[in-house]
C-alpha cells in the first residue's frame, strides 16, 4: 500500500508529487513516456510571476517576452510593451525534466514507461492497473490517486469526473526566420481567416528561431499553412515538423470522487483565453497537495474530505476560466470587419493605456470585462456598429 499515486508527469503532476513528498508522504509518479518531457507539446510561454511564486527552474528559459503585438485581419496592430519581462519562453521538455529532478530529490519515486489503464476505487484503497514497457499488466494499491494526465480523458470518463465543454485544436511548428522588423515582439494574429474561434501566434525563441502556431474551433491544418505562408512566404510547410494537441476549454462536472482527484489539464484547469496550461496547472497542484495532505492527517479520503479541492480551485481561478471561455466564444462571432473596427477605436482611445492596471499575464477576467464594457460603450466601437 502506497500513500499517493500521481498519474502523469507534466508540470501539474510533478509539482503535486513533489509537494506531497515534502509533506512526508510516500509518493509514486507514473509516466507513460520513457523520458519525462519526451513529447511536451506546448507554446512554452509562462508568465514571469510564476517563477517567483512556485520557485521554478530558470535554466530552461530560452527568451524573454517584453512586447506583445495583436494583429488584426487588416494588419492593424495593438502593442503592449514593458521594461521588465511579461513572460518567459521555455524549452518545455527541459523544464519538465528539471522539475522532475526536483521531485526526485524531494523523495518521489518516478516510474517511467508505465501506462495506467484504469483506477478501481475500493473501500480501503484505490487500485492502479498499469502496464510498463517490456512487461505485462501489473497493479498497485494506494490510499489516494491524483490524475494529471493532460487532455487524455480516459481515466476521467471511467470515473465520471470532469470533462471539457469544448476542445480547441492546436498546431505548432518552429521556423528559422530573418529579422522581421517587429523588434522581437511576440505576435498574436486574430480573425476569421486566421484561426476561427481563437488565434495564431509567432513567438521568438532567440537565434532567429520562432514558434509559429494556432488554435481554432475548426480543422487547423489549412489555417496553419496560410499563417506560415504569411510569416515565411518561401517556406514549404510539408518539410516542417508539426505538433498537434487538443486544448480543453472550461470543465463540466466535478474533479473529485472518493480517493481520486483530477488536477491540472486533466481537470480542465487551462487558461480559456490563451490555452496555456502551465500556470493554472501549478496552482491546481498546490491546492490538491494541500487538500490531500490534510486528508492524511484526518485519515479520511471520502468525497466530503477531498471535495475541498473543488471549492478551492473554483474560488481561486474559477472565474478566470468561465469569463475567459465566454469572452472567447463572444469574440468568435465577430466578423473580420468588426475586429478591424475595434482595433481602430482601441488605438484612437488608448484603450490599452486605460486597461494598464488590469493587464496581468495570467489573470485576465478584469481586463476582459473592462474591454467588453469598452466595446459596448465607446462611440464608434463594435458595440455601436
Amino acid at each position: 500500500m502506497r500513500d499517493v499515486v500521481v498519474v502523469g508527469a507534466g508540470p501539474a503532476g510533478i509539482h503535486a508529487a513533489s509537494l506531497l513528498a515534502q509533506a512526508g508522504l510516500d509518493v509514486v509518479l507514473f509516466e507513460a513516456q520513457n523520458r519525462v518531457g519526451e513529447r511536451a507539446i506546448c507554446s512554452g510561454v509562462l508568465g514571469d510571476e510564476a517563477f517567483g511564486r512556485f520557485d521554478l527552474p530558470t535554466h530552461p528559459i530560452l527568451a524573454d517576452i517584453r512586447c506583445i503585438q495583436a494583429v488584426s485581419p487588416g494588419g492593424r496592430t495593438l502593442e503592449h510593451r514593458t521594461d521588465v519581462p511579461l513572460a518567459r519562453v521555455l524549452d518545455k521538455g527541459e523544464f519538465n525534466r528539471a522539475m522532475a529532478q526536483q521531485a526526485i530529490c524531494a523523495g518521489v519515486e518516478m516510474q517511467l514507461g508505465c501506462w495506467v489503464n484504469s483506477l478501481e476505487v475500493e473501500k480501503h484503497s484505490v487500485v492502479i492497473n498499469f502496464r510498463s514497457t517490456g512487461a505485462g499488466p501489473s497493479r498497485l494499491r494506494a490510499q489516494v490517486a491524483v490524475i494529471t494526465t493532460g487532455v487524455n480523458g480516459s481515466l476521467n470518463r471511467a470515473l465520471g469526473l470532469a470533462r471539457p465543454r469544448q476542445f480547441l485544436r492546436a498546431l505548432q511548428t518552429e521556423l528559422t526566420l530573418p529579422p522581421n522588423g517587429n523588434g522581437g515582439a511576440t505576435r498574436v494574429y486574430v480573425g476569421q481567416g486566421v484561426a476561427p474561434g481563437a488565434f495564431g501566434w509567432e513567438i521568438p525563441l532567440g537565434n532567429g528561431k520562432w514558434r509559429v502556431g494556432l488554435m481554432t474551433e475548426q480543422d487547423p491544418e489549412p489555417y496553419l499553412a496560410k499563417l506560415v505562408r504569411r510569416i515565411a512566404p518561401h517556406t514549404d510547410i510539408s518539410t516542417l515538423r508539426v505538433d498537434r494537441k487538443g486544448i480543453a476549454q472550461a470543465p463540466v462536472g466535478r474533479s473529485v470522487t472518493e480517493r481520486v482527484v483530477a488536477a491540472g489539464e486533466a481537470a480542465g484547469h487551462i487558461k480559456t483565453t490563451t490555452g496555456g496550461g502551465i500556470y493554472y496547472g501549478l496552482l491546481s497542484a498546490e491546492l490538491v497537495a494541500d487538500v490531500v495532505t490534510r486528508a492524511f492527517r484526518k485519515k479520511s479520503f471520502t468525497l466530503g474530505t477531498l471535495g475541498e479541492f473543488e471549492r478551492y480551485w473554483r474560488s481561486t481561478f474559477g472565474n478566470e476560466l468561465m469569463v475567459g471561455y465566454f469572452a472567447r466564444k463572444l469574440a468568435s462571432h465577430f466578423t473580420d470587419r468588426q475586429i478591424d473596427s475595434f482595433f481602430e477605436v482601441a488605438r484612437a482611445t488608448d484603450l490599452l493605456v486605460r486597461l494598464n492596471g488590469r493587464l496581468k499575464f495570467d489573470w485576465h477576467h478584469r481586463a476582459l470585462l473592462a474591454t467588453l464594457r469598452a466595446l459596448l460603450t465607446l462611440p464608434g466601437g463594435v458595440g455601436a456598429s
